[in-house]
């Protein structure tokens, strides 16, 4: 069944990726993310929710038992071979799966990590006049000697594309860098906490490809960046037809 647009959102928003994907985007093509974020479509599914709870418990867990990722697996499979499933749902399974063992292939980046269970309820980020979802997925902790205990926030990308050019991986390390960036903000305005946030903690985790983007240390530029491309976005809003 097509998808259809849901009401006009009368007020500036847009999700963290679309922000990331704003930045690195020619200007027709932002004409058309913009246009998407204020006339979104209702979609049957939400693509990965249960991968993406699966990782959360499986990397909270100071023990990371692969027996979150286990169930999840099991029940994933079951409805792709149900024939009742829907191709869209048997879609979403099947990639799911895929994501479920990746995550079991980044052991060397993520194992140091020490993460534990975000907020359940997050506000927006508010930048440059627009309302930016975000959702971070995890709290991550640190200490060091210097500042105590240290705090960052953790966002699971779950998208993979098939291209293996310089340009796509130049591409998808800068969209991580933004949305590491964001997470950092995000942390900073929504997520109280005694811990100190630092950026080296604030991070993107693209799981279908196998790779951590931390927020950079000199981050004021890109922070100033997106602030900028928002109050862009806020000034296009109103000219967006559908």
């Amino acid at each position: 069944m097509a998808r259809q647009p849901t009401r006009e959102r009368e007020h500036p928003r847009i999700s963290a990726n679309e922000l990331a994907q704003f930045m690195v985007s020619s200007d027709t093509a932002r004409i058309g993310i913009v246009k998407r974020s204020k006339f979104p479509q209702t979609v049957p599914i939400i693509r990965y929710r249960d991968a993406r709870r699966a990782l959360r418990a499986f990397l909270a867990d100071q023990n990371r038992s692969l027996n979150h990722l286990v169930v999840a697996e099991d029940a994933l499979r079951q409805r792709s071979d149900d024939p009742a499933t829907s191709a869209m749902m048997k879609d979403d399974a099947e990639r799911s799966i895929e994501v479920l063992h990746a995550i079991q292939g980044m052991g060397n980046q993520l194992g140091p990590l020490d993460f534990h269970p975000a907020p359940t309820n997050q506000n927006n980020l508010q930048l440059g006049g627009v309302e930016v979802s975000v959702q971070t997925d995890l709290l991550v902790h640190g200490s060091n000697n210097r500042s105590g205990d240290l705090i960052g926030a953790a966002i699971l990308r779950m998208t993979a594309d098939d291209a293996a050019t310089d340009a796509a991986r130049e591409r998808r390390q800068s969209m991580g860098f933004y949305v590491a960036t964001l997470a950092r903000l995000h942390l900073d305005q929504n997520i109280a906490t005694d811990r100190t946030p630092i950026n080296r903690l604030c991070m993107s985790i693209d799981v279908q490809h196998g790779e951590v983007f931390p927020a950079p240390n000199s981050n004021a530029r890109r922070m100033s960046d997106m602030e900028n491309a928002c109050r862009t976005i806020a000034a296009l809003w109103p000219t967006i037809d559908r």
